[in-house]
């Protein structure tokens, strides 16, 4: 089973937030679980991250409806970001707008758009974990 260093949920729903927390831990692959309220602080963690040469996580999972910076804000920004590509994101919405699926279609994360609530099941066919 591989071993994930760090997960970072970027979403501001305190319920999703301590839902998907749980069902992580849960898995026993993940090491650490980073989490943040919106995009902005979300890309300022990261290219902070970046610019100090320090490790990005290995997924993310982004709600795109949040304050300050939505997901698609988050996203635009950090994929400019110097090693971005090395990580998986997800898209982690309740959004029900064919405008953010087609846009993530463009962006290349079609098969990676997750309508919430994320389950134990999706997580473990995500994390491959039996």
């Amino acid at each position: 089973m591989k071993t994930i260093n760090e997960v970072i949920l970027i979403e501001d729903d305190k319920v999703q937030v301590f839902l998907s927390k749980k069902f992580l831990e849960k898995t026993g692959v993940v090491k650490a679980i980073s989490v943040y309220m919106n995009g902005k602080t979300a890309y300022e963690a990261m290219k902070q991250r970046s610019d100090n040469g320090e490790p990005f996580p290995d997924i993310i999972f982004l709600d795109l409806n949040m304050p300050v910076w939505d997901g698609w804000e988050f996203y635009e920004a950090f994929i400019q970001l110097p090693k971005s590509k090395d990580v998986t994101t997800y898209i982690l919405t309740s959004s029900l707008s064919d405008d953010d699926y087609q846009k993530a279609k463009e962006m290349g994360l079609e098969d990676r758009y997750i309508s919430k609530p994320l389950s134990f099941e999706m997580l473990k066919a995500i994390l491959k974990v039996d």
